[in-house]
């Protein structure tokens, strides 16, 4: 999934005699998917450089320290957030992936599937799209392989379409990928803009259509 290149993001919280984890604060996955929900919120509306974990906490009624019992930095919370989205694309296109569906038939769920988890939960990656090629370190370097994998996936299916004759070869698997990807991805961008292009499903079915369009070559003869 393509992201906007930038500089690597400077660590500032917290401060080096804050603990990890603080007494008195109950361990409770309720508690830290609410943080987690919180900062997408703020990431997402603020940007993440504008927002720290006392605007999290105070979002949530919290102590700044309870945050703190989770998560060290708001860097922390990025890239779980960043990590999520990322695997909710991957987990759910395995199937399609793993199946013996023709090529083009494989790379149209494949496509119609990366929109719809755009879209449902479009927050999440707004801000992966916007922050993990400014982040940096082995963390960071994880969640970009990932990325990758995710992408020689795909160009398989179209390597597997040019060498059946499906999908046209003069145009190299790998770029046609990241061609597809980028468009998908744009749709984060203009999404809840247009009345009339409200429908994930419908908009996923034009993607579908398009990215199955350039693959094969198709142009239509104008009437």
């Amino acid at each position: 999934m393509s992201a906007r290149s930038g500089g690597a993001v400077e660590r500032s919280e917290p401060a080096d005699d804050v603990p990890a984890v603080s007494d008195g604060v109950e361990d409770s996955g309720g508690r830290r998917e609410q943080i987690l929900q919180a900062a997408q919120k703020l990431f997402a509306e603020n940007g993440f450089r504008e927002t720290n974990l006392n605007d999290v906490a105070i979002q949530l009624g919290f102590r700044r320290q309870a945050v703190y019992h989770y998560f060290r930095s708001k860097e922390d919370i990025l890239y779980e957030l960043i990590d999520r989205a990322g695997q909710s694309i991957a987990t759910s296109a395995q199937p399609m992936l793993d199946s013996d569906m023709a090529p083009a038939d494989k790379l149209a769920d494949v496509v119609r599937n990366h929109v719809r988890q755009l879209l449902t939960n479009i927050d999440i990656f707004r801000i992966q799209f916007s922050e993990l090629f400014k982040l940096s370190g082995d963390r960071a370097d994880g969640l970009r392989r990932d990325m990758y994998a995710y992408v020689r996936e795909i160009a398989e299916v179209i390597q597997a379409g040019q060498k059946d004759g499906t999908f046209v070869d003069d145009v190299p698997a790998t770029a046609q990928t990241l061609l597809i990807l980028g468009m998908c991805n744009g749709t984060t961008d203009w999404y809840g803009s247009f009345p009339s292009l409200r429908k994930i499903d419908e908009i996923a079915d034009y993607a579908a259509q398009l990215a199955l369009a350039g693959a094969m070559g198709v142009t239509r003869t104008r009437r």
